[in-house]
């Protein structure tokens, strides 16, 4: 019988047991947590856009923009020294945010690979690791982060362009706006939110069946097409999770450690202020760890289900008990 709760809790077990994922999992949160997740939010609290699309809209505007460069010229010409800082820094900047980029994509990869492994072996397999995950990632990597980059267009494109209605806000009247943004938004964020589901069944067709990036992208859809509620169902119920660890992480954090970083703060104390601003950030890191194994390890399961059955939808079976 399909059952959220089997594949849930065969996640959680996987989490428990092989704690050599949170690794992989501090990475992959700059990717795994954003997508379908990030729409749901979006949806049920009715803003327009995101701050990860209007930052990405706003950096593209500076690149293209010619007053950007003017500006670095008119830098270059009467300060040399604090342009080539800058410069220094930027690629410093870029240099990190490549690694970052890099490790994150490989630690999706290897959560998705050690995972699957670990549900097809149904026993515990001493033999995986820190060492073996990062070299399963690499050969996956730009096929894996092509597919992260088409899902992250789509998303910030979607938003952005439901946000439209905004713009003309004092240039005609607020009921025409409403309809707008009503009509743009029932039909961008379930296209959103689908291509999400689609690109994240394709990532695990191209790690675990090694295809080409056409072939990963008609296996995402064809697994969707068949089982579309199924994996909306899931995006909510793993969305809901998600809001409760969040919820959980900020109340312990402002329980016992966030009075810690003021008190340090009030009493003046260097060393007190450190240790509890890196305890914040280890309590986040470590709540982001776990959560990320969790959910991608969940999906992992689901896919594997998927390729050989089709699910059954909680609505499915709740019509079809009522119909008797």
């Amino acid at each position: 019988m399909f059952s959220y709760r089997f594949f849930l809790k065969q996640a959680w077990n996987i989490t428990k047991k092989y704690r050599h994922l949170w690794f992989f999992g501090i990475f992959a949160a700059f990717i795994a947590v954003g997508g379908e997740y990030q729409i749901i939010g979006q949806g049920l609290t009715s803003e327009p856009g995101g701050i990860f699309a209007s930052s990405g809209f706003l950096l593209l505007y500076s690149f293209f923009n010619p007053s950007f460069y003017q500006g670095l010229g008119n830098l270059a010409s009467t300060n040399p020294a604090a342009f080539w800082s800058l410069i220094s820094v930027s690629l410093l900047v870029l240099a990190l945010i490549a690694i970052i980029i890099y490790l994150a994509v490989i630690s999706q990869v290897a959560i998705i690979k050690q995972s699957a492994a670990i549900i097809i072996s149904k026993k515990k397999n001493n033999n995986l690791t820190i060492g073996g995950g990062l070299e399963d990632g690499r050969p996956h990597f730009w096929k894996v982060l092509a597919l992260n980059i088409i899902s992250s267009v789509i998303i910030s494109l979607s938003f952005f362009i439901i946000s439209l209605p905004l713009v003309f806000l004092f240039l005609t009247d607020a009921a025409a706006i409403t309809v707008a943004y009503i009509i743009l938004f029932i039909i961008f964020v379930p296209v959103a939110l689908s291509i999400a589901l689609i690109i994240k069944y394709a990532i695990a067709a191209r790690v675990l069946e090694g295809g080409g990036f056409t072939a990963s992208m008609s296996q995402g859809w064809n697994m969707f097409k068949k089982n579309w509620l199924v994996s909306l169902e899931m995006a909510l119920i793993l969305f809901i999770i998600n809001f409760l660890v969040g919820l959980l992480t900020l109340i312990v954090l402002f329980l016992f450690f966030i009075p810690l970083f003021v008190l340090s703060i009030q009493l003046y104390s260097s060393l007190l202020t450190a240790i509890s601003a890196l305890l914040i950030i280890g309590v986040m890191i470590f709540a982001a760890s776990i959560l990320n194994t969790f959910q991608i390890s969940t999906w992992t399961g689901l896919y594997l289900h998927l390729q050989s059955k089709r699910g059954r939808s909680k609505l499915e079976r709740l019509f079809h008990s009522s119909a008797r």
